[in-house]
């Protein structure tokens, strides 16, 4: 009887432990291969049908008492692909755009955050970052862009060092976007092209996509509605989902931990 209650017991720590393990959520974004694709803020040549969407209290892992509901701060999300580029799009919907503040970290700014793993066989239950993981921000005043690449929580770097955390940089070289505010939906849509060499170096390979490959991916949305300082952004997760006596924002650290991602699927 006491080995049957041992094996029982064994076998409910067994199953405790497994239970709590963590992998990339089950948030996936589709992404098409892309086909002539004109960075211009209109997005009638991408598939919208495919998209990641925020618009949720228990998405919100910052700054709660600052939401005002979907028409305050709200966003989808696109991407397509090609052997060189990543193309991210976005309707955000946001009735005081485009805030910026000069001199200010892009992380305290209306923003996006991006996530991004260019290893493919990286192990989705990884609880730190590596040297294939970016946490990338990108920011505009509507007429000028600006890129953050974080890479202070990663122990070996492989050499790749953070850039542009202050603002007024554009770190990428051939990127593109553009920013076209949207009276009918009450914000304004994004449109960029990263080049996938930019998140490389002689250490680290280029992401090289391919239809079927899934890598990890997530993604941020930061909307402060003054440019006054001391005012910090309200921030919204995708992957997050913080409801009742569970909502614990200060353990959702996906800024340090990418078993807390979703993930991207590349299509033809």
């Amino acid at each position: 009887m006491k080995k049957s209650i041992s094996l029982l017991m064994a076998l409910t720590l067994a199953l405790g432990a497994g239970s709590t393990s963590l992998a990339y959520s089950d948030k996936n974004l589709e992404a098409p291969k892309a086909s002539d694709v004109v960075i211009d803020g209109d997005l009638s040549e991408w598939d919208t049908s495919k998209f990641l969407r925020i618009d949720s209290e228990s998405q919100i892992i910052d700054q709660i008492e600052h939401w005002d509901g979907v028409e305050d701060c709200s966003m989808d999300i696109y991407a397509m692909w090609d052997e060189e580029n990543l193309y991210i799009a976005a309707t955000i919907y946001d009735k005081d755009p485009f805030v910026y503040r000069e001199g200010f970290p892009l992380d305290e700014l209306d923003a996006i955050i991006l996530f991004l793993s260019t290893d493919p066989e990286a192990d989705p239950e990884r609880t730190e970052y590596s040297a294939t993981d970016w946490r990338i921000v990108q920011s505009t005043d509507k007429y000028d862009f600006f890129n953050y690449v974080d890479r202070d929580m990663i122990a070996d770097n492989q050499g790749y060092e953070t850039q542009g955390e202050y603002g007024d940089e554009l770190v990428f070289d051939d990127y593109e976007a553009v920013a076209v505010a949207d009276k009918e939906i009450g914000g304004w849509i994004l449109e960029s092209k990263i080049p996938l060499h930019n998140l490389s170096n002689d250490k680290i390979a280029q992401l090289k996509p391919e239809a079927g490959m899934t890598v990890g991916f997530d993604f941020s949305i930061l909307d402060v509605d003054l440019p006054c300082p001391g005012i910090h952004s309200l921030r919204m997760q995708s992957s997050a989902d913080l409801t009742g006596k569970d909502r614990k924002p200060e353990m959702y650290d996906v800024d340090n931990n990418p078993s807390l991602w979703g993930s991207m699927t590349f299509t033809e």
